[in-house]
């Protein structure tokens, strides 16, 4: 008879919200879980938006007898709703697809449980997350909360000491959030490379107080997937699907 803890339990039965990239869901247990901080990281065009469109479907048809809605701060206009709605018709077509009542949503019930902030700067930003107490009150159901991506938000400071101050303070916001409405974020971020002693290697941006503050970093590399706080130490999940 295997012992388990009663944490184990609470974890073990607690909703996540699939990635539909196997071998992640694999290794995070089911999929991303409640009241946990994620970032993407990874180079343009790797897929970091569609992973993030794609959450905001599963979150929808999350185990356990879950379903939420979705918040998406869009920083880069990114974001295309002609795109979601495509993957909104792949899920709903798949066979065993539905909510609690058993019955298979329909691509346009999905898409309207996805709520969009257009915030190119980072006053915007700001006032977004400030402003998702009204959003949540307004629709309790919302449990993942995307910003695409957080990086550029701050992209327009000069200075360093601005740039930090403004991330934790954007950090304190999703943490008073997270605490309270036990919501999932998914943040997405950019790679550049660092000088490391005598080589460059390919880090993400923002610096160490960021890595310290998220949960779990994941990387989209090319074909592979790999989850880490550094480049160094980061290991390989998976390959990605093409």
């Amino acid at each position: 008879m295997e012992l388990k803890t009663a944490k184990c339990l609470k974890y073990a039965k607690s909703p996540k919200i699939a990635t539909d990239i196997k071998g992640l869901d694999t290794v995070l247990g089911g999929g991303l879980k409640q009241g946990k901080l994620y970032e993407l990281v990874g180079r343009s065009g790797c897929g970091k938006t569609q992973l993030c469109m794609r959450l905001c479907l599963n979150v929808q048809l999350c185990k356990y007898g879950y379903t939420g809605k979705a918040l998406y701060f869009d920083t880069r206009k990114d974001f295309n709703p002609a795109r979601l709605k495509e993957l909104a018709e792949e899920l709903a077509a798949r066979p065993n697809v539905g909510h609690m009542s058993g019955l298979a949503p329909t691509a346009t019930e999905m898409l309207r449980n996805v709520f969009y902030v257009d915030c190119h700067t980072a006053a915007q930003l700001v006032a977004g997350l400030l402003n998702c107490h009204k959003y949540l009150e307004r629709q309790p159901n919302i449990k993942l909360i995307i910003v695409d991506s957080i990086s550029f938000a701050i992209r327009s400071l000069n200075h360093v000491f601005e740039r930090t101050d403004l991330l934790m303070e954007l950090h304190n916001i999703m943490r008073t959030l997270q605490t309270k409405h036990n919501l999932t974020f998914v943040l997405t971020n950019n790679l550049a490379y660092r000088r490391k002693r005598r080589r460059f290697e390919l880090e993400a941006v923002l610096g160490k107080k960021h890595s310290m503050i998220i949960n779990t970093r994941i990387w989209l590399m090319k074909h592979d997937c790999f989850i880490g706080k550094r480049s160094r130490t980061k290991r390989f999940i998976c390959k990605l699907s093409t």
